[in-house]
């Protein structure tokens, strides 16, 4: 057992993948989809004052009655705010629990919103959309190749002239990396029903700017599984270099636009970029 604990615990390849997709587990989502909903968390979804001032901003950039691709719209609390302002929205997210939760909403309200379960790494848009976006650092939690692929699907996705707007870490996070590690033990909590343990660790690779947080989890019955999630920091000549080599032009950066958060607001940059 000892043997198994210190390789669970031992720095990984930049990029390894986890054991396991904690988007649409049924019991991670529950927590998940609270935390969603939370208005007093930074958690999964920024706080609703900070939502709706994003949104606010985000209408700077929208032409009347938009048609906005939401990647990873969770439970629809940017999705419903923008169909109000009477733009056409479609929403992707990868669970299960959020889109069932975002379709309810939608339709208690009375509002028009497509929501779609699905990987948003394996849409196939073509030209249909005046706006792209990419909401809460999601764009800095893909790898690489990822990444890149997502540039292509959105570059397509877009209309000609169309935005892609999106937030990321900027290089004044890296000032807020600390490598950690801890132990819980518990008879049930965020990551498992029943008894587990959970390791939880953090390891920076400042030379590829990423940080990865990683929990292991150790159940009763001696199986376990490993989440790995990646935050990759960026500064404004990264992201234009990646943005050119995909087409992209015309990148305006915004530093403002959340305010006070859990996050300084300063180590968050919003970037509209358009499909030339």
């Amino acid at each position: 057992m000892f043997k198994e604990l210190v390789q669970y615990a031992a720095r990984p390849a930049l990029f390894a993948k986890g054991t396991a997709n904690f988007w649409d587990d049924p019991h991670i989502s529950k927590h998940l989809l609270a935390a969603h909903l939370n208005p007093y968390w930074d958690a999964a979804s920024r706080r609703p004052a900070t939502i709706a001032k994003t949104v606010e901003w985000l209408a700077n950039y929208l032409p009347q009655q938009a048609s906005i691709l939401d990647l990873g719209c969770g439970p629809g609390l940017y999705a419903e705010r923008l169909a109000r302002l009477g733009h056409k929205v479609t929403g992707i997210d990868f669970s299960h629990r959020s889109i069932a939760y975002a379709k309810a909403s939608a339709q208690d309200k009375g509002l028009s919103i497509d929501y779609v379960y699905k990987n948003y790494l394996e849409i196939d848009y073509h030209e249909q959309f005046d706006i792209v976006l990419l909401i809460y650092c999601d764009f800095g939690a893909l790898v690489d190749a990822e990444r890149d692929l997502l540039l292509r699907k959105v570059y397509a996705a877009l209309k000609p002239g169309g935005l892609f707007i999106f937030d990321v870490f900027t290089d004044q996070f890296s000032g807020s990396i600390e490598e950690r590690q801890s132990w819980e033990v518990v008879d049930e909590g965020f990551w498992a029903e029943g008894p587990h343990c959970v390791l939880s660790q953090s390891f920076h690779y400042p030379e590829q700017k990423v940080l990865l947080r990683q929990d292991t989890v150790l159940r009763d019955d001696g199986s376990h599984d490993v989440y790995r999630t990646y935050d990759h920091y960026y500064s404004e000549l990264d992201l234009m270099a990646l943005l050119n080599e995909s087409g992209f032009g015309n990148h305006s950066f915004s530093y403002s636009v959340i305010g006070e958060t859990n996050y300084a607001s300063q180590e968050v940059v919003f970037i509209a970029t358009s499909r030339q």
